[in-house]
């Protein structure tokens, strides 16, 4: 029997996840990306000094196995941040006690589980926060960091999110692959058929067909797996025989839009992480590979208007945010909203639209998709799940 014929459309974690465990299992595998470069939605940046930021996804929680035992399989390093992703000072405040944070956090658990789950999802993370109405600047740093975080304000995120990575959860370190993140699908792909700068604009699902942009060539295989963001999937046209049921989910689920920012700096800055009060954004530093402070400041801001303001305003609101040392040249400036191959920066579920995501995740004619919007993640950690996921089901089925 020859061997099981597959495509995918986007080299990002989830698809170059899912083409990697598909060859492993035997598969013809062939992936397309739209960009010069693999990652997609993860993109390292480096300094001249061999400095290295993250300009797309970065925090991988200590506990998040599936990027941990890839990271292992593929023989690369993982190196602490020394960093804590949820709690955080205010910029130009004292710093907050960790009791206030802890403190704030046990409210909002007991206030949950008071809720209940289904209840919790039919309601917004805004209702929540009021319900609890903790006063103080930890409510003020979880609100800016909440919204910033979601991309999206907080009426629009159901507060059974809470609970997912992003939330509330709290993790013991968190990690990155030693000399970036995009060293992970860098390799992945060195293994794989990929072929860059080749967009497709039409996908049929039920017979496995693209056809690229550029030449116009079609391309038929015996499955098919889709994982390019959430957005890319609602441009009109591309999925060209999508039932109205899987178009509605679509159409339906919630996306967020981030920047981020990043600076070297001309000396070895603090261990800091810091919020800012009048937008959603924050700024960090973090830890290199031999321990010491990386020389660079990165900075994240979620939401249509914190977006506006930071990526106007990047070399001031960084130079604000760490005033202890010097910065370096330009700042590198990213707008993942405005990002022809992104559209935004990862799923923002509203409440009941968790509900919607088994839509994603059944197997359409000879497609699948994968991503972190399949599972509402919007984690490297969810991506990779979704890609093996995905390639497990399409080699059970071979």
């Amino acid at each position: 029997m020859p061997p099981m014929r597959v495509l995918v459309v986007g080299a990002g974690l989830a698809g170059l996840t899912a083409a990697h465990r598909l060859q492993q299992g035997g598969a013809d595998v062939t992936v397309f990306e739209a960009r010069d470069r693999v990652g997609g939605r993860v993109w390292s940046h480096r300094f001249d000094d061999g400095t290295t930021v993250e300009l797309g996804g970065e925090w991988i929680d200590s506990s998040q196995q599936s990027v941990r035992l890839l990271v292992e399989e593929l023989r690369l390093g993982m190196v602490d941040t020394g960093q804590d992703f949820h709690t955080r000072d205010l910029i130009g405040h004292n710093p907050i006690p960790e009791e206030a944070h802890r403190r704030l956090t046990e409210n909002l658990f007991d206030a949950i589980e008071s809720i209940g789950t289904k209840a919790l999802d039919e309601m917004t993370v805004a209702n929540l926060l009021e319900m609890v109405g903790e006063p103080g600047l930890a409510m003020t740093v979880l609100r800016s960091r909440l919204e910033g975080t979601y991309g999206v304000t907080l009426d629009k995120v159901s507060a059974g999110e809470l609970d997912q990575e992003f939330g509330l959860t709290q993790a013991t370190a968190y990690l990155r692959v030693d000399g970036g993140n995009d060293y992970l699908a860098r390799t992945l792909a060195s293994g794989l058929d990929v072929r860059t700068s080749t967009a497709v604009v039409r996908i049929s699902l039920d017979d496995a067909t693209i056809s690229e942009e550029r030449s116009g060539k079609d391309h038929t295989a015996d499955g098919l797996v889709v994982a390019i963001p959430l957005p890319l999937l609602r441009r009109p046209g591309l999925l060209s025989d999508a039932s109205d049921e899987l178009m509605n989910v679509i159409s339906s689920l919630g996306m967020g839009t981030a920047a981020k920012v990043a600076v070297a700096t001309l000396h070895e800055p603090p261990m800091f992480r810091r919020q800012e009060r009048g937008i959603p954004a924050w700024y960090w530093t973090g830890a290199g590979s031999d321990g010491s402070t990386r020389k660079a400041v990165t900075g994240f801001a979620g939401t249509e208007r914190g977006v506006k303001v930071l990526t106007a305003e990047a070399p001031t609101r960084l130079a604000r945010a760490v005033p202890e040392t010097p910065l370096s040249g330009a700042p590198m400036v990213v707008d993942w909203g405005a990002d022809p191959w992104a559209g935004g920066c990862y799923t923002a579920l509203g409440p009941g639209q968790r509900a919607l995501l088994p839509a994603l995740e059944k197997r359409w004619g000879k497609t699948m998709f994968a991503g972190e919007h399949v599972n509402g993640s919007g984690t490297i950690e969810g991506a990779i799940r979704s890609g093996e996921d995905v390639a497990r089901r399409l080699l059970e089925t071979s």
